[in-house]
């Protein structure tokens, strides 16, 4: 069996991407398409093909009246999560007219040399099935793909190009902190979108 053969018989968390609110309902139509296109035989009846929206409850003031409500709030908003083989993927992004496209990630490509899609390895996503459904507290998705202590530079403004460490204070700010020699570090409040990672 070649690369190519292996590639498609392997299973990967998929990102497809629905429109704002529709992903609990884009889910349920993408259980019917399933349905569906093993009754075509467009897929095996043995293939598995797990999707998931990750949701929690939280209460939300509602404007009007000021009262506390319970609400269903979607955690990634305009994301649906499949777990399948690549071949179905692309079945699926043929016939599925409410998915506008799948996540690329753009560090990783294909033998052709474009951009490969997405995937999210397992057990990273079964940690954040596991810590949405069992969290004692609300989860919160921060989109800062920047950790503590990484190098950074600043990207815009009057001290664009300056380089130093990513902290953080007591309080969640973000700071950036420059390595002053016998002094220690000089630190300041700096937002954490005008960071980029400074590649080693």
């Amino acid at each position: 069996m070649n690369t190519r053969k292996i590639m498609e018989n392997k299973y990967s968390w998929f990102v497809a991407v629905v429109t704002p609110n529709t992903e609990v309902k884009c889910k349920e139509k993408l259980n019917n398409l399933i349905k569906n296109l093993r009754n075509g035989n467009i897929i095996e009846s043995n293939e598995k093909v797990t999707s998931y929206v990750p949701t929690q409850k939280v209460f939300r003031v509602q404007p009007s009246t000021g009262r506390r409500v319970r609400i269903t709030e979607v955690l990634t908003p305009c994301y649906l999560f499949i777990w399948c083989t690549e071949s179905t993927r692309y079945k699926l992004a043929c016939e599925a007219n409410f998915i506008l496209h799948f996540l690329m990630n753009r560090a990783s490509k294909t033998e052709s040399g474009k951009n490969d899609f997405a995937r999210i390895p397992t057990h990273q996503m079964e940690s954040f099935k596991r810590m949405v459904e069992e969290a004692e507290k609300a989860v919160i998705i921060d989109p800062n793909r920047i950790r503590l202590g990484d190098r950074v530079r600043i990207k815009t403004g009057r001290l664009a190009g300056l380089e130093g460490n990513i902290c953080k204070k007591p309080d969640g700010t973000t700071m950036l902190a420059l390595r002053v020699d016998f002094l220690g570090y000089a630190k300041m409040e700096c937002s954490a979108k005008n960071l980029e990672l400074v590649k080693e």
